[in-house]
């Protein structure tokens, strides 16, 4: 690592794995008379290695620009990395066709023992995958062991899309994740069409089966909408329990010492919720392909007097909030897209600005007081204005190619004005 830097482990129910870690992030801060600390948190990774790999390609583009962004030079940077139990989404370029040599089953296969912790519901649904080619009742057994995985609610703007996924007949669930390549909600989710799912999937493209169209690959869909859920209500308690105490604690052994959160995918969230949890000031925060609403900090979103789940965030932060999106992020545009069907929301445009399931790493912030109007993510060097208090989201189509792409020199630079701005 090319800046000083510290780990501190957080379990899935928040709690800190092992309190020494806290003891050396405050001894680091000291050691190294630290100014600024970034606190980082990642989100899809499997192991504490992506983790950590993901940090250290950041804080390498950000010693890499520093000398680019004024103030940053007089600064003593010191990293915190959080490290928390998450789960891999299956991207879904490894779906159908491109599932490797052995197959979507055998994905599905792998999928389920990486994603599904609960050993007693894995081996049900190991169980099943052979029986998905050719027995549509597994496809409806499988919905339901996945159920049991769950957690036992989820709040925010896409619950009642969760609420579907617990609670509606299989059926229509299967309906929905199956899906095609067009992206656009099945009319007879929640009408009275009837689902064959014996029928063979419909070609695409010129004769190629949907992205989600066979029974397998929607069986791949709803497992990862599983994790999805999973994940957004880990990250919450993550961020709430863990990474806020971890800000109070730095915080009353520095209090000269400024606090600057980064997150990326479901990190975002639990960024965002320790934010919102801590009594401990932060000075700034960047949403990298966050993975939640872009209603979070929204006031009245519904036009029914409505606040997103994060509504009180931008009044808490000092500085400014900082907020990558684009279109080129299928991870979280897909997560979305999914729950708008689940929903039974009909359109040809799910998942984008018009759609209430949008997410934030794929539209930005919006209907947000505080925000700026949409600006672009710069090159290393160009101008930037990000005034306290303010939401600043940037649309990255030119520099992010996808998911977990967030660590070029643009962020960094992106990332370093915020942080030298005023709060």
């Amino acid at each position: 690592m090319k800046l000083p830097y510290a780990e501190v482990r957080i379990d899935g129910k928040g709690a800190w794995v092992e309190p020494d870690d806290v003891d050396g992030a405050s001894d680091l801060l000291a050691t190294h008379a630290a100014t600024d600390v970034l606190i980082l948190c990642h989100g899809w990774n499997n192991t504490p290695g992506d983790a950590r790999a993901l940090y250290e390609r950041l804080v390498t583009s950000i010693v890499a620009v520093r000398d680019a962004v004024p103030g940053s030079r007089r600064r003593q940077f010191a990293v915190v990395g959080a490290i928390w139990p998450s789960i891999q989404w299956a991207p879904p370029e490894n779906s159908g066709a491109g599932a490797g040599a052995d197959g979507p089953a055998e994905a599905l296969r792998s999928e389920i023992e990486t994603m599904v912790t609960g050993a007693a519901a894995r081996r049900r649904l190991l169980a099943l995958v052979d029986r998905l080619e050719h027995d549509p009742d597994a496809a409806v057994q499988f919905v339901e062991v996945l159920r049991t995985t769950l957690p036992r609610s989820t709040k925010g703007e896409d619950a009642a899309a969760f609420r579907i996924f617990r609670s509606a007949p299989a059926l229509e669930v299967i309906e929905a994740v199956r899906g095609g390549a067009d992206e656009t909600a099945p009319a007879a989710v929640g009408g009275a069409a009837v689902l064959d799912l014996a029928a063979p999937p419909e070609p695409v493209d010129g004769g190629g089966a949907g992205l989600f169209s066979s029974l397998i690959d929607a069986a791949r869909n709803a497992l990862n909408i599983a994790t999805y859920y999973t994940m957004k209500e880990r990250a919450g308690v993550v961020g709430r329990k863990g990474i806020a105490r971890l800000l109070e604690r730095l915080h009353a052994d520095h209090p000269q010492a400024r606090l600057h959160l980064v997150g990326h995918s479901f990190g975002g969230r639990a960024v965002t919720a320790a934010a919102d949890a801590a009594r401990a000031p932060v000075s700034s925060l960047t949403l990298l392909q966050a993975a939640f609403s872009h209603f979070g900090m929204a006031r009245n979103w519904d036009g029914a007097g409505t606040d997103g789940l994060f509504a009180g965030v931008p009044a808490k932060v000092e500085g400014p909030i900082l907020v990558t999106f684009t279109r080129n992020d299928t991870a979280v545009g897909l997560a979305y897209a999914i729950a708008s069907r689940l929903a039974r929301q009909i359109g040809a445009a799910i998942g984008d600005e018009n759609d209430p399931y949008g997410g934030i790493g794929r539209n930005g912030a919006l209907k947000t007081p505080a925000s700026l109007p949409p600006g672009k993510l710069r090159a290393v060097g160009g101008a930037y204005d990000f005034p306290p208090g303010r939401v600043a989201s940037l649309n990255a189509d030119s520099y992010i190619t996808g998911h977990s792409d967030v660590t070029g020199r643009q962020v960094a630079y992106a990332l370093l004005r915020a942080v030298d701005a005023p709060g």
